[in-house]
């Protein structure tokens, strides 16, 4: 199966993870064009600005290949890693947080409040260590 430019479609995406691929992707440079003399990217957002709605528009198997790094660490890592399996005919998680977990990984070792906690109020660098925490749901707020 190709696209419009008789290229294989491909989709990079990274759900938790440390950035060390999306790094190592983007330190190849120039070299990168090649990747686009070989596929047609259809969605990666480390690289450009593609959008979620078009990826859920696709008819199921449309991208040829996706790879998929970082670990299932939310919710929302959950459903893009199962939207672009459906979305995708080969879906291939890679890299260490994919397999061993990682930095993201070490979260399993303690509370989401004991993280919040150690992130935004105990940190040295916290701006206001007194202020509200981040919120467990995004995206549900209705503009105001």
């Amino acid at each position: 199966m190709t696209g419009a430019s008789g290229k294989p479609r491909l989709a990079i995406y990274w759900a938790s993870s440390c950035g060390g691929c999306e790094v190592t992707l983007l330190n190849v440079g120039e070299q990168l064009l090649r990747l686009d003399d070989s596929f047609e990217i259809v969605f990666c957002p480390c690289l450009a600005d593609f959008k979620l709605e078009d990826v859920r528009g696709y008819p199921d198997g449309h991208i040829d290949l996706c790879l998929f790094n970082g670990a299932i660490h939310s919710t929302e890592n959950r459903e893009m890693a199962h939207l672009l399996r459906r979305k995708s005919r080969i879906l291939v998680a890679y890299g260490s947080c994919a397999h061993e977990g990682c930095v993201p990984g070490l979260a399993n070792l303690t509370t989401t409040g004991a993280i919040l906690e150690a992130a935004y109020r105990s940190t040295e660098f916290a701006a206001d260590p007194q202020g509200p925490l981040p919120h467990p749901c995004t995206g549900t707020r209705k503009a105001s």
